[in-house]
């Protein structure tokens, strides 16, 4: 399984007084990196299309707000065809 993150940050990181500096701001992607890639991990498992041998390849696409320390997530699921797709939104929603 392939796991892809694209997380951007938005807001100065030169502010006078900044509520997390760099390496905070680092250690905070990183894990997080690791948790979500742990969860996507254990939900999706080994987990692969039955007809095309294909696994899902899963995009994890974020904004950090250093304005408001809020880290907002999605997923996208990128899978060979729609009943791959279906059984791994379902494995992710459980």
């Amino acid at each position: 399984m392939h796991i892809e993150f694209q997380i951007t940050i938005e807001g100065d990181s030169t502010a006078d007084d900044p509520l997390i500096d760099e390496v905070e701001l680092a250690d905070l992607l990183d894990h997080t990196r690791a948790q979500v890639t742990r969860q996507v991990s254990d939900r999706l498992g080994d987990l692969r299309c039955e007809e095309h041998d294909s696994p899902p390849r899963v995009i994890v696409s974020g904004t950090y707000s250093r304005e408001t320390e809020q880290l907002d997530l999605a997923y996208h699921i990128d899978a060979c065809c729609q009943r791959l797709l279906l059984r791994s939104v379902a494995a992710l929603n459980r």
